[in-house]
């Protein structure tokens, strides 16, 4: 496999592999809770963690195929010209709010770094959980960017 279709593809790949990780968590969880009536204390942390990476790379991936909502009944009603205008402008909003959501989570990483805070039922560092949301942010400025220059696969 190319490096270039790894890349095209990435939020795909992810997903293929974090989204079956949930439902089998959720699922065995739910058994074990039914059958042994003692829950597993580390399923529901598992399951939300793996949740907030699928929607931040889900989110990249709707950028990817122009697939977020937008106010389609107005931008219609616009000239050619001025369509193409506010792409561009909408385009430039997301990076910048995705530049801030990047500056802005780093910090709030690096204090629990600092802090060497843990998730309660894993143990692990909770900045992993956390880092989902610039890793999400990376990704729709990389997509958004390529917006501009490559034209949206219709499917």
């Amino acid at each position: 496999m190319s490096l270039k279709k790894l890349f095209d593809n990435l939020e795909e790949y992810v997903l293929m592999v974090l989204f079956p990780i949930m439902v089998v968590v959720v699922f065995v969880a739910t058994m074990v809770r039914y059958l042994t009536n003692f829950p597993l204390p580390w399923s529901s942390e598992v399951a939300r963690y793996v949740m907030v990476w699928l929607a931040y790379i889900g989110a990249s991936l709707g950028i990817k195929k122009n697939a977020h909502l937008g106010v389609e009944i107005v931008v219609s009603l616009l000239p050619d010209v001025l369509k193409k205008f506010f792409g561009y402008i909408r385009t430039a909003m997301i990076i910048l709010f995705n530049v801030l959501v990047i500056y802005f989570t780093f910090q709030i990483i690096q204090n629990q770094i600092a802090t060497e805070q843990l998730s309660p039922a894993l143990r692990i560092p909770i900045y992993w959980a956390y880092l989902a949301i610039p890793a999400g942010a990376f990704l729709m400025i990389i997509r958004s960017i390529q917006v501009l220059f490559v034209p949206v696969e219709e499917e």
